[in-house]
């Protein structure tokens, strides 16, 4: 069988990944009269989306395009974006280290609808809204430490154009990806663009603090560096203009810069048991020629 890390495709194959988005992009949503939407409208207004203290998890991006086109009778049609930062978030919440939006009864309930449609039926909209009331809601009710994955976030994504904002005023919020939020703007521009760079910080500081512990695995140094790699990619890509000479990364304010990641003294995010010990799976199963999966011990 073919070496592969779960950590790199979030424990799905592309061929799943692509299944799921054309089955998506087919447009097979239920119809829903006037009347179905009004009351999907006061039940997702109704439904608990609470996350526990500490452990929400909001994602956008990390979207890639791909030469593969959507409908296989079509060549020339649209292309499949193969979208990962869910499939990163589904990791973390398999792990027993995050909750998202998905993990609460709001999200449960409205998934299973499977509301897929095109982009040009009305009902895409309705559903888009429903969403975006449920996420505003989540991010509102959140508490404590958030974590937040948004790589190549778009601008109009629900996250950057309604969760942001409520994030960002609700004073529960104690931390954002391991950062005091005194630190943050209240301006959600300027919010994400801080957001960003701390998170290349961020995971140069796990990759050194991997690095310097002697009881880390090979694996699990090779995964930190890697992590770290592609999240410095993700950001000159996304923020191109704001790099220096020889694509030097903007410098961080001095008060972020001598800033602690909050979830390292808690032991949580990366550094959590459960993360260190899927690396290590992760390294073990790859000599092994066999992926990991999340709770594989």
């Amino acid at each position: 069988m073919q070496k592969r890390d779960a950590r790199r495709d979030y424990g799905s194959t592309w061929r799943s990944r692509l299944a799921e988005s054309r089955a998506r992009a087919a447009g097979n949503g239920p119809r829903l009269s006037p009347e179905q939407i009004s009351d999907l409208r006061l039940q997702v207004a109704a439904l608990d989306v609470v996350s526990p203290p500490d452990t929400a998890l909001l994602w956008s991006g990390r979207d890639i395009l791909t030469g593969v086109p959507l409908d296989e009778t079509e060549p020339a049609g649209s292309t499949w974006w193969d979208k990962l930062s869910c499939r990163e978030a589904e990791l973390f919440s398999a792990l027993g280290i995050a909750c998202r939006l998905e993990d609460t009864p709001a999200g449960e309930f409205l998934a299973a609808l499977q509301l897929n449609y095109r982009d040009d039926d009305p009902l895409f909209a309705v559903a888009k809204d429903l969403w975006a009331m449920l996420s505003s809601r989540f991010a509102g009710t959140a508490a404590g430490r958030v974590e937040i994955i948004s790589e190549g976030a778009f601008e109009n994504s629900v996250f950057r154009s309604v969760e942001l904002d409520t994030l960002l005023a609700n004073a529960r919020v104690s931390a954002i990806n391991g950062l005091d939020r005194r630190h943050f703007p209240s301006n959600a521009v300027d919010a994400f663009r801080l957001l960003r760079r701390w998170d290349v910080e961020r995971s140069r500081r796990y990759s050194a603090f991997i690095e310097a512990d002697p009881d880390s695995t090979p694996h699990e140094r090779a995964a930190a560096i890697d992590d770290f790699r592609e999240i410095q990619l993700w950001y000159e890509q996304d923020f191109f203009d704001d790099l220096g000479p020889g694509r030097s990364l903007p410098d961080l304010p001095d008060p972020v810069l001598a800033a602690a990641d909050l979830t390292e003294g808690a032991g949580t995010w990366k550094y959590s048991p459960a993360w260190r010990e899927f690396i290590r799976q992760q390294g073990i199963a790859g000599a092994e020629g066999e992926p990991a999966r999340p709770g594989d011990a």
